[in-house]
């Protein structure tokens, strides 16, 4: 691993079309709901699969939902090595797959959850880059009878040679915003 945010190097070689969830949230995801390998994941919003690139490395089966044709293809292509992926062209609103946990990064977040409440078997992540979409699915999530968290991680590289301790001045602080529901 080196570089910039923190990124494994088989990330960098990826296609990339849309913003990404940093591997500082999806550690968050994957430590909180304790992800296994008996575990199926649902991930809406595949984007360019950085995100299922670890989960796919820890579950047993993640089944990816993207929309947009040119992100999907790009989508095929840098998760073309696991074999236990598997992705759709499809709405994520059409997902059907009972699943341990749920990934949503969708700007339909709140229609998505309507739908797919009911396959979700103990968690759901909602991935917002505004409090405002954060507080809608809070509330969207706790009406659903799940128990409702946010968070925001925050990751701090730091300076450090023999004179100096201080945090780096080029700092990636807000990636994004974390709904969780818990059944």
């Amino acid at each position: 691993m080196s570089g910039k945010f923190f990124l494994d190097d088989r990330l960098k070689k990826f296609r990339r079309r849309t913003a990404v969830i940093l591997p500082k949230d999806i550690g968050i995801i994957i430590g909180i709901s304790a992800l296994s390998k008996n575990d199926e994941v649902v991930e809406i919003g595949g984007g360019s699969g950085y995100g299922t690139f670890y989960l796919a490395r820890i579950a047993r089966r993640v089944y990816v939902y993207e929309r947009r044709i040119d992100v999907f293809e790009d989508l095929k292509y840098n998760l073309r090595d696991f074999d236990n992926v598997e992705i759709y062209n499809i709405d994520g609103k059409e997902a059907n797959h009972y699943a341990y946990l749920y990934v949503i990064d969708s700007p339909e977040a709140m229609e998505i959850l309507d739908r797919v409440h009911i396959y979700i078997q103990k968690w759901v992540f909602v991935y917002v880059p505004n409090i405002t979409q954060a507080k809608e699915i809070y509330m969207k999530i706790k009406s659903l009878g799940f128990r409702a968290y946010l968070v925001r991680n925050f990751l701090e590289e730091w300076e450090v040679d023999e004179k100096i301790l201080k945090p780096k001045h080029k700092q990636l602080y807000h990636t994004g915003f974390l709904v969780i529901g818990e059944k």
